[in-house]
């Protein structure tokens, strides 16, 4: 008799906890972790000025910014003065031989290892212990006989992606 109680509460109470948590500002499911007060981001373009990797990478970069942050918050993106504000530049595209191997007396590359390395500047004008300007550096391997050149870009958005998820979880979502 206990249990069916406890059981009918908790699936009354379950739905309650949630709404009530999914609705009060300080948490959502998308694992943000924003105040009530802040209600905007600006998200500047990301420069490319190594002149490394594909001649869009600062427009794959930036739109993988604001889509990510449209997506995963209510947040509005402004071209500039956010409550929230975004900016940086890519350092790295960097196509470099990784896991050597030794064929004979010749070493050779395994694998080879894309890296994008960009460096954010972020401010929180509501809370501005949370600003931080911090390299973030993201890498995905590729067969030994794929150029650089032949990488997909759907390849470059996927790495781009994980690269912007590091960086969300860093400003929004606290962790």
């Amino acid at each position: 008799m206990i249990l069916k109680i406890n059981l009918r509460l908790i699936a009354f109470a379950l739905p309650l906890l949630l709404l009530f948590c999914g609705g009060c500002g300080l948490y959502s499911f998308t694992g943000s972790t924003l105040p009530p007060d802040v209600k905007t981001i600006s998200i500047q373009n990301f420069e490319n000025p190594t002149g490394e990797g594909p001649a869009n990478l600062t427009n794959i970069v930036t739109n993988n910014f604001k889509n990510f942050y449209r997506r995963n918050t209510d947040l509005t993106i402004l071209q500039r003065e956010g409550d929230l504000q975004l900016e940086g530049q890519i350092v790295s595209f960097t196509y470099t031989p990784a896991a050597i191997q030794r064929d004979g007396v010749q070493d050779i590359a395994g694998l080879n290892r894309l890296t994008l390395g960009v460096q954010v500047r972020f401010v929180n004008t509501k809370n501005p212990e949370k600003n931080f300007d911090q390299l973030f550096s993201i890498s995905q391997d590729f067969q030994q006989d794929v150029e650089v050149t032949q990488i997909s870009p759907a390849a470059i958005e996927q790495l781009t992606e994980r690269l912007v998820t590091d960086v969300f979880n860093k400003t929004v979502a606290d962790w």
